[in-house]
């Protein structure tokens, strides 16, 4: 299933009390080679099974749910998996598994809805997208969706002509023509591969790592749609093996994320004035999301706040928790206020963008927004969080 239709599985789940069950496993091994994620899960779900704020109506339906994590990380854990999301509801029957492109940090949480704040931070790796390695003698293709490869295939090609030519003496420009005309023929043969796999899926990117003297000849050869796709990979090496290939691509999406997502955050920023069409800083941001008018979201990934949420009617706020909801008067209970700004952000269709310690939105309290109109107060900006 699709990332995108599995985040709209998360958030659009039915009216009524619910009981979420978020876990993020960093597979990487240790210095050792062991799997520090199963010491970590060993001790919280532990905790967990005897947690006394789960009601005993759901304390079956959890134990059966811990099981059936346990049982899918010991039978269907893929070994080359990097880190993997979990959710599991019991009133709803849920369970999902998402395999991660980097691994998270090992978190283990139970709540009213699951905690997206990894996982959509993580989006843009699930793009798809072509990888195009090439030399004048072999090229590899891949079709990467959803951060795995679902096609690759390789060309070969050789060059039969060179002693003959040497032989018959015919002239070394001739010969250049000769050679030529063949990485003419493989840039294109190699494009047109690439071309009948963006047809059937749609791709963000078209990632380049080609030998200089089929550099040329491959971005001729490319169409138009794929001209305006393409990165070229400049630190590898065509003969690299794929492990390094991937490695690259994923790195290359990442800074490409990263760029946009500072871009929006400094025209956020310069945006946030009065009469302005956006908000910097978690109290205006929340209120804007609250009443539906974020059109565009940033967050940084160092973004921390303590906030609550009101256990009737869902609504979050910032700072100590409140006696009482203000809206409804309804119980509070302490939460994680990005937690609560990824869930509302996904649950409304706001696209988020990320950025990675990125100081002018750090010191402007390392949240933002682009709203849908312009607003007719003043935004403060805040200090910090």
């Amino acid at each position: 299933m699709p990332l995108k239709e599995m985040l709209q599985r998360l958030v659009k789940v039915g009216p009524g009390p619910k009981t979420f069950l978020s876990i993020y496993l960093d597979l990487s091994p240790d210095g050792s080679g062991k799997k520090r994620h199963a010491v970590f899960l060993k001790s919280r779900l532990s905790e967990l099974a005897k947690n006394p704020s789960v009601h005993s109506r759901d304390q079956t339906l959890l134990a059966r749910d811990l099981r059936r994590v346990q049982k899918y990380l010991e039978e269907d854990l893929d070994p080359a998996w990097r880190g993997i999301a979990l959710f599991t509801c019991p009133s709803e029957d849920l369970f999902l598994a998402v395999p991660m492109s980097q691994p998270p940090a090992n978190s283990l949480a139970l709540s009213v809805h699951p905690h997206l704040f990894s996982l959509t931070r993580q989006a843009e790796l699930y793009q798809t997208y072509g990888i195009l390695v090439a030399d004048s003698r072999q090229a590899r293709l891949f079709l990467v969706h959803e951060g795995r490869p679902e096609k690759q295939t390789s060309l070969f090609w050789e060059d039969k002509h060179t002693t003959r030519f040497g032989r018959m003496g015919l002239s070394f420009q001739k010969f250049q023509r000769h050679q030529q005309e063949h990485i003419k023929q493989r840039a294109k043969e190699a494009v047109e591969n690439m071309g009948k796999w963006s047809v059937r899926r749609e791709i963000k990117y078209l990632f380049l790592a080609p030998e200089e003297e089929m550099e040329a000849e491959i971005k001729k050869q490319l169409p138009s749609a794929l001209k305006k796709k393409q990165v070229l990979l400049t630190s590898l090496d065509p003969r690299d093996p794929d492990h390094k290939i991937f490695s690259a691509a994923q790195k290359a999406l990442q800074t490409l994320s990263r760029e946009r997502s500072e871009a929006l955050a400094r025209q956020i920023m310069d945006e946030a004035q009065p009469l302005g069409r956006a908000t910097v800083g978690p109290e205006p941001t929340l209120s804007a999301l609250q009443n539906y008018q974020v059109e565009r979201l940033v967050l940084d990934a160092k973004f921390h706040a303590s906030g609550w949420r009101c256990l009737h009617c869902g609504y979050p706020g910032m700072g100590g928790v409140p006696r009482s909801c203000p809206l409804c008067q309804g119980g509070t209970e302490p939460a994680e206020l990005r937690e609560e700004i990824a869930w509302k952000a996904q649950s409304s269709g706001v696209e988020i963008f990320f950025t990675d310690n990125f100081t002018p939105l750090m010191k402007a309290g390392g949240i933002g927004s682009l709203l849908k109109f312009k607003i007719t107060g003043k935004t403060s900006r805040s200090s910090g969080v």
